[in-house]
């Protein structure tokens, strides 16, 4: 049977061997709940394509696509998804259940929710290194935002949510890939190739991520606007101000690295991941952080 919010709230209703317990968000396309698997007590998320889209063999492409995706991922730092269920009113993917909160959350109501500040560094850290495994295995995110970053307490980190995940194209691939037609990405982080419909590469989740660190470390994105088109114009053609003008506490080196994430040119950035984590490892994010610890977390 196919889950709606209405049927998920209700403690004794059932999907396969899952019972319900909570929705944990609900989507455009698709919905999330907090589940028990009756055979062994463990809790998992089941995520579910809403009824209203399972209707369209489109979108039931799309969402299995990023099943076999997620179920490819073996990163402590990304959501692990273990099964896809073909259910036939809603398939489902079976994740991981993670205890802890969006990024988001804290930025927009850091009085509810943990201090980032306390682990800012393990969490850029760990997101980054989850990332970058994906990156190394060929794929690009492609919607790297606070939202789709979860910690816990502890400053334990996931990346979540597969549904724009693709294959990078490069070398004279590029020159038989089709240009995209749909722009896709969130405004406040997008990429300015991504805005421009190019084909988009490891580079655009570089510039995403350093859009959303810049919003972990000032409470704000780097450009803000009336209007999509407006931001999505500014992303393109502005330069973002220098987070120390947001944040005092910022160190310089912490502020120049992130604006180097947000160049313009694609090329203008850092290489990869790899080379953010080696550079990110041996700063201090504000100034009165403790010195780095000599370490090699920063290549995982």
């Amino acid at each position: 049977m196919a889950m709606d919010i209405k049927a998920s709230s209700t403690r004794e209703d059932r999907i396969g061997g899952f019972r319900l317990v909570r929705t944990l968000h609900l989507g455009v396309t698709s919905i999330v709940i907090e589940v028990v698997q009756e055979s062994t007590g463990k809790k998992f998320a089941l995520k579910q394509l809403l009824e209203s889209r399972a209707v369209d063999p489109s979108e039931r492409r799309a969402f299995e696509a990023e099943a076999r995706i997620g179920i490819s991922f073996h990163h402590t730092n990304l959501v692990r998804y273990h099964e896809l269920i073909r259910d036939p009113d809603g398939p489902y993917i079976v994740m991981d259940y993670f205890p802890g909160f969006q990024l988001k959350q804290a930025v927009a109501k850091p009085n509810e929710y943990p201090s980032l500040r306390a682990n800012l560094h393990k969490t850029i850290t760990q997101a980054a290194q989850g990332l970058a495994y994906m990156h190394d295995r060929g794929w690009i995110h492609r919607d790297i935002k606070p939202e789709n970053i979860m910690a816990n307490k502890t400053g334990e980190v996931r990346v979540i949510d597969y549904t724009l995940t693709q294959r990078p194209v490069s070398g004279i691939s590029v020159l038989f890939k089709k240009k995209m037609k749909v722009r896709q990405g969130t405004p406040s982080y997008i990429s300015p190739e991504q805005i421009q419909l190019a084909t988009p590469t490891v580079a655009a989740d570089i510039y995403s991520f350093g859009a959303t660190c810049y919003e972990l470390a000032c409470g704000r994105p780097p450009f803000r606007a009336n209007s999509t088109s407006e931001l999505l114009g500014k992303h393109v053609r502005e330069q973002p101000l220098a987070p120390t003008l947001y944040n005092k506490e910022i160190t310089p080196e912490f502020s120049e690295l992130i604006l180097q994430t947000l160049k313009k040119k694609p090329a203008d950035r850092p290489a990869d991941l790899r080379e953010f984590l080696s550079r990110f490892a041996r700063i201090r994010i504000c100034k009165d952080d403790p010195p780095p610890l000599p370490s090699t977390e920063g290549f995982r």
